[in-house]
């Protein structure tokens, strides 16, 4: 029995080791997608706020507009119609980017996942290999 305790000690470190590595590929996963969520929440931020400003804008020249008397037609309306043009078109490429970006960071996680697990993995053949010339 004593002679068989170096070998249970070997194998239950080895265990240990492939768990622990298996473990910290799903939290480099789990931070991952954490950080995905992240960079569409700021996506969706950035949208409200160009949108806000493009409110504040839009209600300046109504105002601009109304106080010297010219009605809110041609030129003024042009400008208006261009500014939300503007706004649409980088809210679609912020959300475009923001996609791109979450998804390449989840398919960062994946992997890392996957790279510990194969580590664990080989850890353990490497392991069985040892004990089996031991034995």
């Amino acid at each position: 029995m004593a002679a068989a305790l170096p070998l249970i000690l070997a194998g239950g470190s080895t265990l240990l080791s492939a768990s622990q590595q298996a473990s910290a590929g799903q939290i480099a996963q789990l931070e991952s997608n954490v950080k995905s969520k992240q960079i569409e929440t700021a996506a969706a931020q950035r949208e409200a706020d160009r949108k806000a400003g493009l409110a504040e804008a839009a209600a300046s020249q109504v105002s601009a507009a109304g106080a010297s008397g010219i009605q809110f037609e041609g030129s003024p309306l042009s400008i208006l119609e261009e500014d939300i043009r503007k706004e649409e078109q980088a809210s679609q490429r912020d959300i475009f980017q923001a996609r791109i970006g979450a998804q390449a960071e989840q398919a960062r996680g994946s992997v890392a996942r996957r790279i510990a697990t194969g580590k664990a993995l080989t850890g353990l053949l490497q392991s069985g290999q040892k004990f089996a010339g031991i034995v």
